[in-house]
Order: C-alpha cells, then sequence, then structure tokens
C-alpha cells in the first residue's frame, strides 16, 4: 500500500462540483431544520410571573405557586443564536488511510461544510484542532470572515500529527466555554482512555454532543488471509509482528466491540452520534443524519 501524504489544502477539492453541490444540500437541510437541528424546540425558560386572566393554565408551576402562595405562570423566551463549537481530531491515528483521503482530510471537509452552513444561518461557530493538547483555539464568533480563519488553519499542514487525549480537550471547555453551546466532535476516537466517559457526561450536563466517529477500513478490520505484517503504534511508534491470518476475527471482535462502548456511552448521555468510513460517500449519510437529528429534537 503506498503511503498517503497529507494534503490539507481543501479549497480545490471542495470547489469540484460533486463536492460543492453535496455541500450546499447539507447547508440547506441544516439551514432549513435549523431550530429543532441545533436549538430543539427554540426556547428556554425565562422565568415566572404572576398569572392573569386568559392565561394558559398548563403554563402554570403548582410548586412554585404552593411555596409563593400565588399562581405563578412560567415564561420563555425564544432562543437568539446558537454557538456551535467544533473538535477535530488531528492526532497521529488521524492521519492514516487505506483509500484515497486521510482521516483528518475527511473531518477538515466536514468542519467546513457544517461550518459555512452555520455561519450562512447567521450563529457562531468556533473551532479547535485537537491531539492530546489543543493545537489551535478559535473562538466562537460570526460572520464570512470566520469561515477565512477556519479555512486557514484546517489548511496549515503544521497543524496535524501528535498524541491523543480527550480527556484533557474536556477540561479545557469546562474551563473556557461558559456559554451554551452545541459540541461536534470528529474523530476515530482511537487511543481513548480508560474513563473518557466521565468527562463525557459531565459536557453532555453543559452541552449539546454530536459525535462523529470517523474511520477506516482497516481500522475495522485486518485483510485476510494476508500473512505477516508489521504493525506501528501511531501514538507510542512501537512495532507488533502479527500474522493477520491468525489475529483478522478477533481484531474484528474486538473493535466492534469497542465501538459498539464508545457508541452505547453517547447514547446514555442522550448525546447524537454517527459512524462513518473513508471508504463510503460521507455527505448522504450526514444529511439523513441531520434530518434525523432535527426531527428528534421536535420530540424530545
Amino acid at each position: 500500500m503506498a503511503i498517503r501524504k497529507l494534503d490539507a489544502d481543501l479549497l480545490p477539492k471542495i470547489r469540484k462540483a460533486d463536492i460543492y453541490a453535496k455541500q450546499n444540500v447539507l447547508s440547506s437541510i441544516i439551514e432549513g431544520n435549523w431550530t429543532t437541528t441545533f436549538k430543539g424546540h427554540g426556547i428556554e425558560f425565562a422565568g415566572y410571573r404572576a398569572y392573569s386572566y386568559g392565561d394558559d393554565a398548563s403554563l402554570i408551576d403548582w410548586k412554585a405557586s404552593l411555596r409563593a402562595k400565588t399562581s405563578l405562570v412560567k415564561e420563555y423566551e425564544e432562543e437568539k443564536s446558537v454557538n456551535v463549537y467544533f473538535l477535530l481530531d488531528v492526532s497521529n491515528s488521524m492521519l492514516f488511510t487505506s483509500q484515497k483521503k486521510l482521516k483528518a482530510e475527511i473531518g477538515a471537509e466536514i468542519v467546513s461544510s457544517v461550518s459555512y452552513a452555520v455561519l450562512h444561518a447567521g450563529d457562531g461557530v468556533g473551532l479547535s484542532m485537537i491531539t492530546d493538547k489543543l493545537v489551535t483555539r478559535l473562538p466562537i464568533n460570526m460572520g464570512r470572515k470566520m469561515h477565512y480563519f477556519i479555512m486557514n488553519d484546517l489548511s496549515n499542514v503544521n497543524n496535524y500529527g501528535g498524541g491523543f487525549d480527550l480527556d484533557a480537550v474536556f477540561k479545557y471547555l469546562f474551563s473556557s466555554l461558559k456559554d451554551r453551546a452545541v459540541i461536534i466532535i470528529i474523530s476515530d476516537f482511537i487511543g481513548l482512555n480508560n474513563e473518557w466517559y466521565k468527562y463525557l457526561r459531565i459536557a453532555a450536563q453543559k452541552y449539546q454532543i454530536i459525535g462523529i466517529m470517523l474511520r477506516d477500513p482497516r481500522d475495522r478490520e485486518l485483510p485476510k488471509d494476508s500473512g505477516q505484517y508489521i504493525l506501528e503504534d501511531p501514538f507510542t511508534k512501537d512495532n507488533l509482528y502479527i500474522d493477520t491470518t491468525r489475529f483478522s476475527a478477533a481484531y474484528k471482535a474486538y473493535v466492534e466491540k469497542e465501538e459498539a462502548e464508545i457508541e452505547k456511552h453517547f447514547k446514555a448521555t442522550k448525546s447524537d452520534f454517527i459512524k462513518l468510513s473513508t471508504d463510503g460517500e460521507i455527505y448522504t449519510p450526514l444529511i439523513k443524519f441531520f434530518k434525523r437529528r432535527a426531527i428528534t429534537q421536535m420530540v424530545r
């Protein structure tokens, strides 16, 4: 298999007719279902006021009214804006593929496409490219210039490569991102610490979380009947000599169990989760995912 080099120059790819068309469809889906896609019902609790004749009795909070000894009605206000913050994994394991594009390249295209839609809808986006630290930090902002800044970071090859520590990234979020936000994590989720999900639980109490797992077929299955290979750990660089014929079944079973565990932890926090592969088309499943998410948000 030939070694693929990182090609972070996204503009020529995004300007291709097929990708451009699918990106526009994705943008229209997100914008067309904006309130439900990211804002839920689009309203949030604002406070109480005294009940007046003609008010909807279903809005009376009976517990609060009992404490106050007068009838109190809940008031809501429409959310004026929503912030979307991207966490793009650019660690060593994301710099791998057995296909035409590295996982990191596809991840960067997803950030570019979705951030464009968010900004076009008039809301704010931010981006951190992550390894075992925050490689870049673009605070949440709005406007066309923000997409330029995002593209500039995504296209810088010096921002790619390193270890992976999602726990440390979550800790940064807790201390720096005070406002409500939708957090979109794009990663292969390879190299997670044993108790990473505890930080996911905390994050899900403060933010809406969307996990996008991006993996290569070789992440999931070794070549069958291919004989002996030397595998290298993308983080430690340690080598392991194996016979794929002997271990391929066990490897596949282990990965299936691992992916199921990761998805289970996301769903346990009522976070959204989708799995994508480098050997498949990404825009169609993303479009279906955001359509389904909009419907789900409406009934929550």
